[in-house]
């Protein structure tokens, strides 16, 4: 290229990644949105966390398909129209989501199956079309640039997903605070709120108000009339009596709901502790209550989590569009130097390509060592971000203040990790992404066994900083995974590689959701942590077999 072309090609190349970066943050806008909404839909439609969790499990199967099935489209597509048309299309269902109650006639109560089934089923449709957000990027990126740079560019470009679920959550925490229509003056509306969120939530809210207790089953919820909402029974077992069953009664009723909400309209921040002192009720009660008071004061809006998402997805499909272009040839530049491929010359024979993809990738036994690798990073990296909270709560009887904080800070630290890992790989390992994948999963085993010995009584900052480091350096192999599957199939298959990994990434669920339930219902906590060490291990095993592969597959290519 010459100087002119070396300008433009660079403009186009930050253009092209300043769009992509955006477009996939948005992606995540009407993705992880239903999370958020997950408490208003309990307390409106009594929409159990069995109910929640089974869909969870489903979706997150669908999706690791859907990577799948797009990155395979990716590679033949251009990805202007397939990521415009995917998030237009996640943007719609979004809609769909939000208007189903409405649409189909149900009101505040009782779901009735056909409801949840509904948002299963939109939920799904969501997740098929969620697929199209990171495999056109792949290929784009694989295309614009040169594999020498790609794990310190796709690195800082990886960040799109934390930004993306960062600024969602500062969304939907303010929309589920501030919109949504104030029934609290309602008392059959608040009779079935409560009633749903007794049902639903009370298991949790027993547990967060006393570290001691163990176990929370056998709760029965009667509705009740007049001014009674609900008359609640439940056994539980505390900790430090050896398991021995407590039996507990809890009696809603109007006059503490209504002392509840004038309470927190004078001071929104006063504690449950606080009401539960000066009411003269158990904490839980107290906890329950001032959650059903902000549902109540605003309800329906979990709707907006999905309508404002929506919205803007809508128009970032719209800005897609309009400013990415697809590779360097769209756009009259020539294709970077040294990724010429067997295909470049070719006339996009469609039996060529295929035999080509067979080689790059299901007969390449990198592209498999890197999605089994894959498998047990998402374990480690899924089994922190889904039960950080409940494992520091029971196991370490951190508060849940510091246990959120915790996991946010695993999170932060991911991603400076990501970016550390990317740089490190061109500067020290000239791309060779695999050989810092071993290292960040050697520090993952050696910081999750610091944390396994770390006596109960340890200060949670030094809790909070071993498990950072943690997710420092679980995060480098999640990143680089997807940047080393591009190099070694190539730009003409990248997308293809990244979702055969992205499978295993997402099969992971079963480990890090089913397994880690199992294992600490019938074992506990300090089995999962020796299993979490083990995995990390087994990664990095893993990872070692490929340590003297090439940083790419472009090579081979003229040879």
């Amino acid at each position: 290229m010459d100087a002119n072309q070396k300008k433009l090609f660079k403009y186009w190349q930050t253009r092209t990644i300043i769009v992509t970066m955006i477009g996939y943050a948005l992606f995540y806008f009407v993705r992880k949105n239903f999370s958020f909404a997950m408490p208003g839909l309990a307390a409106e439609y009594g929409i159990s966390n069995t109910s929640f969790g089974i869909i969870l499990a489903i979706v997150g199967l669908v999706y690791g398909l859907s990577r799948f099935v797009n990155g395979l489209i990716a590679d033949r597509m251009n990805a202007r129209y397939h990521m415009s048309l995917g998030l237009l299309l996640c943007a719609l269902a979004s809609f769909a989501f939000g208007f189903a109650p409405s649409l189909l006639g149900i009101e505040i109560g009782a779901a009735p199956h056909t409801l949840i089934i509904i948002f299963g089923a939109l939920l799904v449709l969501n997740n098929i079309f969620q697929g199209s957000g990171f495999p056109p990027c792949a290929r784009l990126l694989s295309h614009w640039i040169p594999p020498q740079e790609l794990a310190t560019k796709m690195s800082i470009w990886n960040t799109s997903h934390s930004i993306g679920a960062g600024l969602l959550a500062i969304l939907c925490g303010f929309i589920m605070g501030h919109m949504g229509a104030d029934l609290s003056n309602d008392e059959t509306k608040v009779s079935d709120m409560t009633y749903n969120y007794v049902t639903c939530n009370l298991k949790d809210d027993v547990k967060k108000s006393d570290i001691r207790i163990a176990k929370v089953d056998k709760v029965t919820v009667e509705k009740q009339a007049d001014d009674v909402i609900a008359y609640v029974e439940y056994t539980f077992k505390e900790n430090y009596e050896h398991g021995a069953t407590v039996d507990q009664t809890f009696v809603f009723d109007h006059q503490n709901y209504t002392a509840v909400k004038n309470m927190l309209a004078a001071d929104p921040k006063i504690s449950a502790d606080n009401i539960s002192e000066k009411l003269g009720i158990a904490p839980a009660e107290a906890k329950a209550l001032s959650s059903i008071v902000a549902l109540s004061t605003n309800a329906g809006a979990w709707q907006w989590c999905f309508f404002l998402p929506a919205i803007i997805a809508l128009l970032g499909a719209l800005g897609i569009f309009a400013f990415l272009r697809d590779t360097p040839k769209s756009v009259g530049l020539p294709e970077l130097e040294n990724t010429k491929t067997s295909l470049d010359s070719g006339d996009n024979d469609p039996a060529a390509y295929k035999e080509f993809v067979r080689k790059k990738v299901y007969r390449n036994k990198l592209i498999w060592i890197l999605a089994i690798a894959n498998f047990f990073v998402y374990i480690v990296r899924f089994s922190v971000l889904d039960w950080g909270p409940k494992f520091l709560t029971e196991a370490r009887d951190m508060s849940y203040t510091y246990a959120g904080w915790t996991v946010a800070i695993f999170e932060i630290f991911g991603i400076i990790g990501m970016l550390v890992a990317g740089w490190a790989t061109d500067r020290f390992f000239k791309g060779r992404a695999h050989r810092t994948c071993v290292f960040c999963m050697l520090g993952t085993a050696v910081f999750m066994t610091i944390f396994y010995m770390l006596p109960n009584d340890v200060h949670p900052l030094v809790l909070i900083c071993v498990l950072a480091m943690a997710g420092f350096c679980i995060y480098g192999p999640q990143a680089l995974i997807g940047i080393a599957a591009a190099n070694q199939a190539t730009k003409k298959a990248a997308a293809t590689a990244n979702g055969l990994t992205g499978i295993f990434g997402y099969l992971s669920v079963f480990v890090s959701g089913l397994g880690v339930g199992v294992l600490v219902d019938h074992f506990g906590w300090n089995y999962v942590f020796l299993g979490m060490i083990a995995i990390a291990v087994v990664g990095m095993l893993v990872f070692t077999l490929m340590w003297g592969a090439r940083a790419n597959g472009y090579d081979e290519q003229e040879a």
